[in-house]
């Protein structure tokens, strides 16, 4: 009987250079704020204390990738739909009544407002003229009496 073992071996990145680092090889540094940084090798390590950036440093893997060197051309961007506008009804409007407002010029739109105006202004006068006007309010046969405060 044969047992295929499957080994999955921890492959670390490096921290300066984004170099993967197998196992066995390469060199973990602790900070003293107990940050982690994984090494591959010296001139890396060099790099590292000398405090460059690796973004400035053009053999590294962030340098290539801001620079778009070595990228694959297969990869097409995706292609993103525009979204189609959708005109809903609203409560209490219609898509027949949106559409028929929108396409209303803006003399049309005016003329419509005045009337409507004028329509709320009579109902106004009318609810006015049925309302009985009101007799002047007699006053309160109690007088309000004035508590003195801490005891006075």
């Amino acid at each position: 009987f044969f047992f295929f073992l499957c080994v999955v071996m921890k492959v670390e990145t490096c921290y300066f250079s984004g170099f993967r680092i197998h196992p066995g090889h390469g060199k973990k540094i602790i900070k003293n704020d107990s940050k982690q940084y994984w090494i591959i090798n010296k001139k890396i390590e060099k790099h590292f204390w000398d405090k460059k950036n690796p973004r400035k440093v053009p053999w590294t893997m962030v340098f290539r990738k801001i620079h778009k060197k070595g990228l694959t051309e297969d990869t097409k961007r995706k292609r993103s739909r525009k979204q189609q506008k959708v005109t809903r009804a609203i409560v209490g409007a219609s898509i027949e009544m949106i559409t028929k407002r929108r396409t209303m010029k803006p003399e049309q739109r005016k003329s419509a407002r005045e009337a409507a105006l004028r329509k709320a202004k009579e109902e106004r006068k009318k609810a006015q003229s049925s309302k009985p006007k009101n007799a002047p309010r007699q006053k309160d046969a109690r007088q309000k009496t004035q508590k003195g405060g801490k005891g006075r």
